[in-house]
Parts: structure tokens; C-alpha cells; sequence
């Protein structure tokens, strides 16, 4: 992971997904999501980061690295720059 937004959106996705560990590519439905539990975690992420994520978005790249350069995007931060 390179900063401590990946790590954290991994170990939320981990949360619900019920597993140990994540990449950052991983996508969230091969490993086991599925649809209601994708808008449990976009709203979680929406909370929890102050963010508007979509969930049409997470539908299209559901992957920590995608989720982590849209939280980026709308906090006006490059992704990888955060700690």
C-alpha cells in the first residue's frame, strides 16, 4: 500500500468482506461482495471520508486503489500524497 488511505479502504473492504488481506487491485465482487453489501460500504466511505462516492462508480472499478483516487479527487488531494 503506499499511504494510509489505502490502508484504510483496505481494511474496510477486508471488514466486510470478511477477510485477512486485501491488495489494492483486488476487485471487491471476485473476492466475495456483492450488491448490497457494495452500498453498505459506499455509504460507510462516503461517511467516513466526508465524500460523495457513487455507487455507480464503485460498480464500475470496485477496487481500493479506484475508491482511494476518487476520496482523492473530491478532497482535492493526489492520490499517494495523503499519510
Amino acid at each position: 500500500m503506499r499511504d494510509s488511505l489505502e490502508a484504510s479502504v483496505c481494511d474496510l473492504f477486508a471488514e466486510y468482506l470478511d477477510v485477512e488481506t486485501l491488495s489494492v487491485t483486488d476487485d471487491f465482487f471476485e473476492v466475495g461482495g456483492h450488491s448490497m453489501l457494495a452500498a453498505e460500504v459506499v455509504a460507510r466511505i462516503s461517511t467516513e471520508f466526508r465524500v460523495n462516492l457513487r455507487l455507480r462508480d464503485f460498480f464500475r472499478n470496485p477496487t481500493v486503489a479506484h475508491v482511494c483516487e476518487l476520496i482523492a479527487e473530491q478532497d482535492g488531494a493526489v492520490p499517494g500524497e495523503r499519510s
